[in-house]
């Protein structure tokens, strides 16, 4: 009995060492490192997950990826990215470094470009658990971080979606992502294009709040409110079915929230958010608009070209620009929306006849639709950039706007008849007027000839010249794949009339062909290599958002660094407020709008791109007013490129930089002084304080100010200033202040305006 129990408890013992040495020996101990050349991973201990390199474009990425023995490599699919997506050269590595942070070296630019910030949170090891979750345990396995806190575009079961984190889908150009999926300020789940439209979301539950989204393991996706309740829920087709063992839910490139399982040799969509995928917003981009072939599946089509030559755009063909009159081109069954831009001027209670009618009036109306599904509203396009939809159950005719070709006028070559028979022409001798003839025709025939092939080889000379002038792409680097203009040194002094127009420092005004303005600016004195600068293109080039300027072209010689930006007529905020006409156009809501649409802008850049982007040198100079004194900002990410001014990926130093600029903004355009800094926070938190905010506000404000928003606006710019960079907010938290969406509590005061930029450290923990 005794020899028993000793062999049982031996069994015993056995068996929990068998359970317990695959965790041992599963964790990660500090200085472990991966490399792409080593081509090493880190497995869980059931193998199912692998964090390692992949192969990206001839680059490379790191992330956790499905690496289970059911699945074939080539379907393995990846589930979590370091650092959004962050593409590294062919010497790069992943590392837990002794400090107990986990670090992602780039060889190519030789700095770290991803972290995740723990070195003083006493980390001892890391491990990738059975679910796919990498987390870093200090001394009592506490977890200090984990990658399901910082979720890619993929959700697996058991991980949560709070109200803090966001899904990305993943880019198509690998710069910027267009569509994320995040809880809304209702209580929603909302997929978005870009930080301006709604196109999914799930059913309202109002006023809830400490929300979070979790996907099951039984296909299950559901929102649960503070108290763990289900406050909406979606299952999968497979719901329930035990022998499914993996199920992920990711929002797709194309910008689709689908759920799927691993079912035999294949994944399977069990369930999308958006249906019809022709009602995801810009689902076609600027490639057409969505249709669906005969095989039922969305193609991007583009009804309205006018040239036969394919081309990757499909622009409105109407041009503000056209001197020639205009025609209208009916398309039925189709809507069309704006894109860039995605606002529309909406008319109600109205024919589709006057509908058209008015867009054919509107000098700058490029399109119209009229939605013929009995709300008769009439929506307006003043842009070249649109997307829609068409098809046989699409309710609504669209118009659209194209310069109209002139008519060439054909002189009329019959002889008139005579007057009368008595003025017939005398009759010649016969041998005379042959010899006459061949003269005349031999010589008219070698003269006409010799105007053809001289108007011919003119044509074809200005034709070649303007053909390569609007499609030089790369020196050396192939096609360009942002469509925007490379131009010689030459052809920019051609398009500046010799720099003739100077607009600011090394700024020059310039007229690209078909009369488009555009703003020339040199960066000659940037001593920086012409391929990081061609980089630099690349990454600005595919950057798209309504309140970012838009790059037009670039010259890259040997000698010369220049960049072309679209041009905005009433230049910088900066001369805005020192103009006295154009400063008192500024009403308070002009004012609010403006600075809606800057904190816009720069959101997009910290947490709108794959890769964060700070601007750096944020400032009244860089944010430039259109005709309507909308606001755009300017020279984005120039810094953070050019400067070296990295932060280690994370954007600390530079993004609470732009934070604390952004307050110096709010403070000119409320106070109406572009030159407020240093003492002017001081000066305002006083008079805030005492209760005199009207002392604060710019006196030729016109229209009276909202007390309300101006109590919000202050308050958010004060927490800009604090010298703590961890209590500055975040650019998300500050457009949703702006836009009343949330509340904000009174702030200390700010003693940040006088501290030098330089001093500002640069591994803070903020935002």
């Amino acid at each position: 009995m005794l020899g028993r129990r000793k062999l049982s408890l031996f069994s015993s013992i056995f068996l929990l060492l068998v359970v317990l040495l695959p965790v041992v020996f599963s964790e990660i101990p500090l200085g472990s490192r991966l490399s792409v050349e080593s081509k090493n991973h880190w497995a869980s201990p059931n193998g199912d997950f692998a964090i390692r390199f992949f192969n990206r474009l001839n680059e490379y990425g790191i992330g956790i990826r499905i690496n289970s023995g059911l699945i074939p490599v080539e379907k393995q699919q990846v589930v979590w990215v370091a650092g959004g997506d962050l593409r590294v050269g062919d010497k790069s590595y992943f590392e837990l470094t002794n400090n107990g942070d986990l670090v992602l070296f780039d060889s190519t630019r030789g700095v770290v470009v991803w972290a995740s910030k723990t070195t003083n949170s006493s980390v001892a090891s890391a491990v990738l658990q059975n679910d796919g979750n990498l987390v870093l345990l200090n001394n009592k396995k506490d977890i200090v971080w984990q990658s399901f806190d910082t979720p890619s575009d993929t959700l697996l079961p058991g991980q949560n979606l709070s109200l803090s984190q966001v899904l990305r889908a993943a880019s198509r150009n690998s710069v910027s992502s267009f569509y994320s999926l995040r809880i809304g300020a209702i209580g929603d789940l909302e997929l978005k294009w870009e930080n301006d439209i709604v196109y999914w979301r799930s059913t309202a539950t109002p006023n809830q709040s400490d929300l979070r989204a979790v996907l099951a393991s039984d296909g299950a996706f559901q929102l649960f409110d503070k108290m763990s309740k289900p406050v909406w829920s979606v299952f999968s087709q497979d719901h329930g079915e035990a022998d499914v063992k993996f199920r992920i839910l990711r929002l797709d490139v194309d910008g689709n929230l689908r759920l799927r399982s691993w079912t035999k040799n294949s994944w399977k969509v069990v369930w999308q958010a958006v249906e019809n995928q022709c009602d995801v917003f810009a689902t076609c981009g600027v490639t057409g608009i969505c249709a669906f072939n005969e095989t039922g599946i969305p193609v991007c089509k583009c009804p309205y070209s006018l040239s036969s030559v394919p081309s990757s755009k499909c622009l409105l063909p109407y041009q503000q620009t056209c001197k020639s009159g205009s025609s209208m081109i009916k398309l039925d069954h189709t809507s069309l929306y704006a894109i860039y831009p995605p606002n529309e001027t909406i008319i109600s209670q109205i024919s589709s006849d006057q509908c058209q009618n008015l867009c054919e009036q509107d000098h700058l109306c490029t399109a119209s639709t009229f939605m013929n599904d009995g709300t008769s509203k009439c929506r307006i396009k003043k842009t070249q950039y649109v997307s829609g939809q068409s098809g046989f159950s699409v309710n609504s005719v669209s118009f659209v706007k194209r310069c109209s070709d002139p008519i060439a006028v054909i002189p009329n070559l019959s002889k008139s008849k005579p007057a009368n028979p008595s003025q017939n022409p005398p009759i010649q001798d016969p041998h005379s007027a042959i010899c006459v003839s061949c003269v005349i025709g031999i010589g008219g025939v070698t003269i006409l000839v010799f105007v053809v092939i001289h108007l011919g080889l003119t044509g074809f000379w200005f034709y070649r010249r303007r053909y390569s002038f609007k499609t030089r792409a790369f020196s050396g680097d192939g096609p360009n794949p942002s469509g925007f203009l490379a131009l010689t040194y030459v052809e920019l002094k051609d398009i500046t009339d010799n720099f003739k127009h100077r607009i600011g420092k090394s700024t020059f005004k310039g007229v690209l062909p078909e009369n488009q303005p555009v703003v020339v600016k040199d960066y000659g004195a940037m001593n920086v290599d012409p391929r990081k600068f061609r980089r630099l293109i690349l990454k600005l080039g595919s950057i798209h958002h309504k309140n970012l300027v838009r790059l037009e072209g670039y010259c890259c010689d040997p000698s010369y660094k220049f960049l072309v930006h679209e041009f905005l007529t009433n230049g910088s905020l900066e001369s805005c407020l020192e103009d006295p006409g154009l400063r008192k156009r500024l009403t308070w809501r002009k004012r609010l709008d403006l600075l809606l649409a800057v904190a816009r802008a720069v959101s997009y850049l910290h947490m709108g791109c794959r890769e964060f982007i700070g601007h750096g040198s944020l400032g009244c100079e860089n944010v430039v007013l259109d005709e309507n004194l909308e606001a755009k900002v300017n020279e984005f990410g120039l810094e953070s490129f050019l400067g070296g001014g990295g932060d280690g990926g994370g954007g600390g130093g530079v993004c609470a930089r732009d934070i604390r600029d952004f307050g110096l903004i709010v403070l000119a355009v409320v106070s109406g002084d572009p030159k407020a800094e240093c003492g002017g926070c001081d000066w305002a938190y006083e008079k805030w304080v005492g209760g005199n905010v009207a002392e604060i506000v710019d006196k030729t404000v016109e229209g009276g100010v909202d007390g309300d928003e101006l109590e919000r606006v202050l308050r958010i710019m004060f927490w800009c200033f604090q010298s703590d960079e961890r209590m500055r907010p975040s650019m998300g938290e500050i457009v949703n202040v702006l836009e009343g969406a949330v509340a904000v509590d009174p702030p200390p005061h700010p003693s940040a305006c006088c501290k030098i930029p330089s001093e500002e450290g640069s591994d803070s923990d903020s935002t």
